[in-house]
């Protein structure tokens, strides 16, 4: 099981990728190819692709985040 920080790091990634504003098929490739989710692979494999497209869309549209120097981004 991966460590605390790595999960953080996971989630952190994850939130910017579904934030990106690529096409489902690159966030889905991308979630399977780059070596930050490569601890959660068995997480990641059973992820449904119509809900990473619709995870990605209301990222797009209704996601905030608090930066380190407490900024958001809108």
């Amino acid at each position: 099981m991966p460590e605390e920080s790595s999960l953080i790091e996971f989630q952190d990634a994850l939130l910017e990728l579904l934030a990106s504003g690529q096409p489902q098929e690159v966030v889905l490739k991308t979630l399977k190819t780059d070596p930050r989710f490569e601890p959660y692979q068995e997480y990641v494999k059973g992820f449904d692709p119509d809900m990473v497209a619709v995870a990605c869309e209301l990222m797009g549209k209704w996601a905030k985040r608090k930066h380190s120097s407490g900024e958001q981004d809108l």
